[in-house]
């Protein structure tokens, strides 16, 4: 069975769309958070996407689709195409839970608070599944914490890593 990293590799051409899609819920299916996250995205029917952009970037335009974008001419690594499913079926979990963003007029203070809450959840929830993969043998070559500081979320991180995990 190829695991994700054979399947992503750079100079190489990428697998089909459905094949990397299921290969990454088949990782986040080893974690007990990430499987509630593949357990939603297969309940409720959530069509995960890829399309090229310049930048890695996620998007939900509705509660039932997601999108997970990269530029196909230098993909993202697997860990990190993990994580970016991991963050944006957390969104479409929060969406589905009825934590929505507010309506367009409404004032400022309102759009700052909400995003900045489901931001940080989003960003808390990434750093559980990824410490929970980082923890298995399995995806030793993934290094998914190193991941997350990558893509800028050292100090969340490090912040998780000091409140939920205790000094063994």
């Amino acid at each position: 069975m190829n695991k994700l990293n054979d399947l992503l590799k750079p100079g190489q051409p990428l697998p089909p769309d459905d094949v990397m899609i299921t290969k990454g819920l088949d990782i986040l299916n080893h974690s007990p958070h990430g499987q509630q996250l593949a357990d939603f995205a297969r309940i409720n029917q959530i069509q995960i996407r890829i399309m090229a952009t310049p930048h890695p970037t996620t998007y939900l335009p509705e509660s039932k689709l997601v999108y997970i974008g990269f530029n196909r001419n230098n993909p993202v690594s697997p860990s990190r195409f993990v994580m970016m499913m991991a963050s944006i079926l957390r969104e479409a979990q929060q969406e589905s839970a009825g934590i929505k963003h507010p309506h367009l007029h409404a004032p400022m203070q309102e759009h700052m608070k909400m995003s900045m809450a489901k931001h940080e959840d989003k960003i808390w929830y990434m750093c559980t599944v990824a410490c929970e993969l980082n923890d298995q043998d399995i995806f030793a070559e993934y290094k998914f914490l190193e991941e997350l500081k990558l893509m800028g979320h050292e100090e969340s991180l490090a912040l998780f890593l000091k409140q939920e995990r205790k000094p063994q």
